[in-house]
């Protein structure tokens, strides 16, 4: 494939993961509550996510989703859950979230679940599968090995995605060391965590109109 139409896939993918969402919240959350350093977790694991998401369009498993209404509405479903779940916990401990982003030992013990939170939210969005199998069609060549094309598109995706992520607990990180008030950082939290309990119930509603 011609490199141009490289740096159009890229452009694509990296556009689409700019819009604000799930992922990009947990991570702009993390950089906030840990700092910059500490969102690379955040980030890894929402770059892993997409990554076996790819793979999973590559391997056709898009097309079992898109047309099994059963799976892909469960799938659906567990994801709106976990969602509307988060943005409620994030709701509760606005607070503690503000407090914990000058403890070192909180930052340290957290890896683990900064990585699990950035790849639950990611991988439970079912829809990221049909995008990409939608996607990588229009980008493969007759005139290349298509195997060889659809890694290096797998492998774009999962960059780009930890590249916005990580961004986006760069901004969060900015945003704390703006050295806000408590009651606005909390604020921004609750914020937060309506927007994820309003991707949650937005997931619903679309199973429900389908």
């Amino acid at each position: 494939m011609d490199f141009r139409y490289w740096i159009i896939f890229v452009a694509t993918v990296v556009g689409v993961s700019l819009i604000p969402g799930p992922s990009t919240l947990i991570a702009f959350s993390h950089g906030a509550s840990f700092g910059w350093l500490r969102s690379l977790y955040t980030a890894f694991g929402n770059g892993v996510a997409s990554i076996m998401q790819a793979i999973a369009a590559s391997a056709g498993l898009g097309i079992v989703i898109t047309n099994s209404a059963t799976l892909f509405i469960a799938i659906k479903y567990a994801g709106a859950a976990y969602l509307v779940y988060v943005g409620i916990q994030m709701w509760r401990s606005a607070a503690h979230r503000v407090s914990l982003g000058s403890n070192k030992d909180a930052k340290q013990n957290q890896t683990g679940r900064l990585f699990m939170s950035g790849f639950t939210v990611a991988i439970s969005n079912p829809k990221a599968i049909a995008f990409f199998t939608a996607l990588f069609p229009q980008f493969l060549s007759s005139d290349g090995n298509s195997f060889a094309q659809l890694a290096t598109m797998v492998i774009l995706v999962g960059i780009s995605a930890f590249s916005v992520a990580f961004l986006y607990g760069i901004i969060g990180a900015w945003v704390h060391g703006m050295e806000l008030s408590k009651r606005i950082m909390t604020r921004v939290y609750k914020m937060t965590g309506g927007l994820f309990v309003a991707s949650g119930l937005g997931l619903v509603l679309s199973g429900n109109n389908q």
